[in-house]
Parts: C-alpha cells; structure tokens; sequence
C-alpha cells in the first residue's frame, strides 16, 4: 500500500466531512480537525481483536454465533482473520472444558476474550460484539452487498421466527437478507458452511463497500456501528485507545479502503468430529492448526496446545487425529 495514496484518502475524508463532531455526535459549523493515519491513531502498527456475533434468541442465555480472531498490521497492510467453529471443545476460564460458544452466555466479552486469547496464545487488544439488529443496520447503511449463491437456501423456524428463502445466482441483499444469509447452517456443511459464507460476505463487503468511491456511505455506516455494536476494550493490553470513537473508525475504514484484496485473508481452524462425555463437538488438528497460526501470528503466538498442561486435545503426530485422554478430570 502506498502511503501517498493514503494520505490522499485522509485529504478526501477531511474536505467530505468538513463540519462532523464525533463528541457530540452531529453537525457544528467548525471544521472537524484533519484524520490521523491508524498506527498514530492506534498507537501501535498492528491491533488484535475478536469479533463476537451472538444470537438473541433467549434474552437470558445469549451464546455466539460466530466467533473470529482478526489480526490487522498497518505496517505490512494485511488484515487476517481465523473462525473458531462454535462447536469446537476449549477450555473456559473457570468453567473447564465446554464448547466455545458457552463462554459468552457465561461471562460475556472479557469471558469470550480470555477463552480466546487462552486458545490461540494471542492478546486480545479490542472485542467488537455484533448482534442481529446492529448487523443489518450497518450493512444496509453500506449501501447492501451482491452475492453470487451457488444453491438455493430454504429453513423455516416458526418458534424462531426465522423464514430464509434465498435462491441460486446473483442476489442483492440488504442488511436482513445478509443476515439470513450469513445465519444459514441447514447444509451439508452445518457450521462449517455458515463460517464460509460469512467470510465470504465479509469480502465482499470490503471490495464492494469500503472503496473509495463509496465514502459517501462511510459516515451513516460509522455512525450505525457505533449506534448498534459494543466494542469493549482490553484494559490490560498496551497498544489499545481507552474508547474507539468516530475518528478512529474513520481512520480504520480509509486504511480498509485502499488494501488490495489479496492483503485481506480469511482461514478457520480444521477440526475433526467428537462426541465426548455426552457432548457432541469439534476438536482442532493440531498440525493443521499450528501451520496456520503460525502464517497469520507471525510465530510469536504459542498455540495453547504447545503450554504444559495441554488439556482435553491430544493429538496423534502421525495419524494427526485427535485423541481424548480420559485419564485426565476435565470436568
């Protein structure tokens, strides 16, 4: 990435939003101040975070739906992202080993950022939680985002209330039928195929959306985001803002902007199928999953696996399947 071209963008968004005041929230006759680039922003060249998408199902028992850790390197221009599969068995933070998706319903973000940061070896600067209604805000502030279907997707839930009925080919969706189409799972991928077409939305929503030539779209979208998702801040990490805000979003949206796509990679950890202690869940390949990391963390994240106390995953090196010891108490 170009740092002229950079600079040009922050030009662009400064003389576009001349009179915007992110403190109070709307329109003042005096000129917002210019937009830093993000390593000044941010204070650091990289950041760390969680996207956390939960359902709403139970206003009592909220679990995760989609549960991602994402790497953003200013330096390099890279944006990495991993999908834990929500089924997959990992250790939470005083409440041993469980599925993934449990630990929001048990301890919210810093509970879903501690078991994440445990599993992956990687401190955790920011959690964005995403819930449906924020969702579907920001993705039709953006403008909505064209999706190639390669089947027809068809699932009603009455006592849900979930009615997807998305046919094969190019469909526009606005934000409710992104939603439907990220939400589907009643494939023969299950989870797997869900966490695929989110990625895939994710892209496409980079290379059609955040462009420049969309930034006539970029304030109402911010402004939704921040409206409708929580971002909680890690207050241990050391390259962390106390409060993400207007600029900084802004500031991150024009870096997003300009990365070519094959600056932004999606990967999911490669499970196998388990059905341990009356649980049926997914357990990491070990090999698989340590190359992986390895790519996307620069090999400065240990993967829990490698620790001293490898817990409930034991992994065969040759046959690289996963083996349960049940001499261990992982209740």
């Amino acid at each position: 990435m170009a740092l002229t071209s950079y600079f040009t963008m922050m030009e662009v968004f400064s003389q576009y939003l001349p009179s915007y005041n992110p403190i109070i929230g709307g329109l003042t006759g005096s000129p917002r101040p210019p937009l830093h680039p993000p390593w000044e922003v941010f204070g650091s060249d990289k950041l760390t975070f969680v996207l956390l998408g939960y359902d709403e199902v139970d206003k009592w028992a909220h679990r995760s739906d989609t549960l991602m850790i994402g790497a953003v390197d200013f330096y390099a221009a890279t944006v990495k992202v991993v999908a834990l599969p929500r089924d997959t068995l990992v250790h939470i933070p005083r409440r041993g080993f469980q599925k993934v998706n449990s630990a929001y319903a048990y301890g919210g973000e810093n509970l879903v950022r501690q078991t994440m940061e445990n599993f992956f070896g990687v401190p955790v600067d920011y959690v964005i939680s995403v819930n449906y209604d924020g969702f579907r805000e920001v993705v039709d502030a953006l403008g909505g985002v064209d999706i190639y279907v390669e089947r027809a997707m068809h699932y009603d839930d009455r006592r849900g209330n979930t009615h997807i009925h998305i046919e094969q080919g190019w469909n526009h969706f606005d934000g409710a039928e992104a939603l439907n189409y990220a939400r589907f799972r009643h494939d023969a991928k299950g989870d797997i195929g869900r966490i695929e077409r989110q990625q895939n939305l994710m892209m496409e929503l980079f290379q059609q959306r955040i462009k420049p030539g969309n930034i006539h779209n970029f304030k109402p979208a911010i402004d939704a985001f921040l409206k409708n998702i929580t971002i909680t801040v890690n207050e241990d990490s050391p390259r962390r803002v106390p409060e993400i805000g207007f600029e900084e979003l802004m500031s991150l949206a024009g870096f997003l902007s300009i990365i070519d796509k094959d600056d932004i990679a999606f990967y999911q950890i490669p499970t196998d199928d388990l059905y341990w202690n009356g649980l049926s869940c997914l357990v990491p390949l070990y090999n698989r999953t340590s190359e992986m990391l390895e790519e996307v963390f620069r090999n400065d994240a240990p993967i829990a696996w490698e620790m001293e106390d490898p817990g409930v995953a034991v992994i065969s090196e040759e046959t690289d399947v996963p083996v349960i010891d049940m001499t261990e108490d992982i209740q």
